[in-house]
């Protein structure tokens, strides 16, 4: 895979409260505790001049914690991209409707959202079909070092297999 100097670090998301209780009954968990000190523990290889991430409380949660111990000069661009979902089936896989997450986050764009969380249900083969489409267009970006945050089973369609742990990561590089 050549990305012509370009990488891209897809984190996952710290520990969330579905991550704890594996019945957890509502959508959007944030972060516990210990999920907030894992984002605020990573330490990242890259300053990132784009930062990508699904449109969840417990990835923007770790987004905001982890850009903000960066010492940059200007703030990274950043994008909310409904297609890095989560790639199961669950309540706690289901987000908040547009109007209630712009207003939790209201600097962050979310146009790119449906007005409610209405997206389809997850099969192995539109999983595949979006992890592929959003590595196609993470690639023709023309930003060097991109951070994606994300959730573990969507990124395992990515990476081909790798499994990530809370607030585990995964480098693309050029070299």
């Amino acid at each position: 895979m050549s990305l012509s100097g370009k990488r891209i670090y897809m984190l996952r998301h710290g520990q969330a409260m579905h991550n704890v209780d594996k019945f957890w009954p509502e959508r959007d968990p944030p972060l516990t505790e210990l999920g907030i000190q894992q984002s605020e523990a990573v330490a990242l290889p890259i300053i990132p001049d784009l930062v990508v991430c699904s449109p969840m409380k417990r990835t923007i949660q770790t987004m905001y914690k982890v850009i903000s111990k960066l010492k940059l000069n200007e703030d990274p661009k950043i994008e909310i991209w409904p297609d890095l979902r989560e790639a199961t089936n669950a309540p706690y896989n289901d987000g908040s409707s547009k109007a209630d997450i712009s207003s939790a986050y209201p600097l962050l764009d979310f146009t790119r959202c449906n007005e409610e969380w209405d997206y389809e249900e997850n099969t192995e083969e539109n999983v595949a079909s979006r992890a592929a489409e959003v590595l196609k267009e993470l690639k023709s970006r023309p930003e060097t070092n991109i951070l994606v945050v994300g959730h573990r089973v969507f990124f395992w369609y990515i990476v081909g297999g790798k499994r990530f742990v809370n607030c585990g990561e995964y480098v693309f590089n050029s070299h």
